[in-house]
């Protein structure tokens, strides 16, 4: 075999090669594009560790994300407050602007993995890329302030947490020495009539006794009298 030869088929075997390659990496991707189904069902509980970095695609633009989630804040109360979502940049790559969303204005979608503890999830936008662009900017004053609103919001609702339960307490209070007062009024009325027909039955004993005891004596006084007469 000479040179020219074995270059031709050391080439051809180079290119089956290459066709076998792709032909193993669209079947793969086929595969791939069959598992990976995606729900936007309620799953009952997220992983904030892979929420991070989750792509976010705009709406009207299903097939090219806009960017990635950067960050997940959380309120006092540790529920979900606002996504941070980074934008593309130059070139398409990170390093563009980052925009706050709230919970209400994306939905997350899960693709369905071999693993419930890794979960792979799609950030949808309820908004178009020029919407996402009008949202507050993510920066150190936005902060400062959602800070501050959250705090005293939360301090509003403490205090009024407060008051509503001093006024419950208060009526519970009211209601059961309410009920203990109509309680002890009853028990008194009670013993009262009670003292009452005692002393009526005692009354009533003792003109009873006195009557057969006046009766007991004239029947003695009428025998005596007789004797006397005899």
């Amino acid at each position: 075999m000479n040179i020219k030869t074995s270059a031709i088929t050391g080439l051809t075997a180079i290119t089956l090669a290459a066709s076998s390659s792709l032909a193993f990496a669209d079947s793969n991707t086929s595969n791939s594009a069959q598992q990976a189904t995606v729900t936007s069902q309620a799953q009952g509980m997220y992983s904030a560790v892979h929420l991070l970095d989750a792509p976010v695609y705009a709406k009207g633009n299903d097939n090219d994300a806009i960017g990635e989630v950067k960050d997940v804040l959380l309120g006092n109360g540790m529920q979900i407050r606002s996504f941070v979502v980074e934008t593309k940049g130059k070139f398409g790559v990170l390093g563009g602007k980052s925009y706050v969303v709230s919970p209400d204005q994306l939905t997350v979608r899960t693709k369905a993995t071999g693993k419930a503890t890794e979960p792979d999830y799609r950030i949808e936008l309820n908004m178009t890329r020029n919407e996402l662009g009008k949202e507050p900017v993510y920066s150190d004053s936005w902060w400062t302030n959602a800070q501050n609103q959250a705090d005293q919001a939360w301090q509003d609702t403490k205090s009024a947490t407060s008051s509503a339960w001093t006024k419950v307490k208060n009526t519970t209070s009211n209601i059961v020495n309410g009920t203990q007062n109509k309680a002890d009024d009853a028990a008194d009325a009670t013993s009262n009539a009670a003292h009452k027909a005692g002393n009526k039955m005692s009354n009533a004993a003792d003109a009873a006794g006195d009557k057969a005891s006046n009766a007991a004596n004239d029947a003695s006084n009428k025998v005596d009298n007789a004797t006397d007469n005899n």
